[in-house]
């Protein structure tokens, strides 16, 4: 077990070495520090999800709803730092799904353990499993 966190670690200060990741935190930095801009970015969520609320429920969206989310997602597509910002995610994001399904579907044979730490049984070693 040691080793798969051991191995976990170096995969997350792999992931943190990449121009990726620095560039994200970087960005997301600037973010913060930009209140209009996070604000700007906070509203556009909140209208999308209640958009998106109301039509998964079946409720109707009203020509307001429409008109303030465009207007939300014009505002958005003109302001640079957003912009960098959502597209520096995305990417990201990708990395880490592609990750994820890795880890979720290996290629090739399983690396069997020779001792697995019983849950709940400090120091109790199950062999033979």
């Amino acid at each position: 077990m040691e080793e798969i966190i051991k191995k976990a670690n170096e995969l997350g200060l792999m992931i943190r070495g990449t121009e990726l990741f620095k560039r994200y935190e970087e960005v997301s930095k600037k973010l913060e520090a930009d209140a209009a801009s996070k604000k700007l970015l906070e509203e556009f969520a909140q209208a999308s999800e209640e958009v998106y609320q109301k039509e998964i429920s079946g409720m109707p969206i009203e020509v307001d709803d429409k008109k303030r989310l465009q207007g939300l997602n014009d505002k958005v597509s003109q302001n640079d730092l957003l912009k960098e910002y959502i597209a520096t995610q995305t990417y990201f994001m990708n990395l880490m799904m592609q990750i994820q399904k890795v880890i979720s579907e290996p290629k090739g044979e399983p690396i069997e353990q020779s001792r697995i730490i019983k849950p709940n049984a400090p120091n109790k070693i199950i062999t033979g499993i």
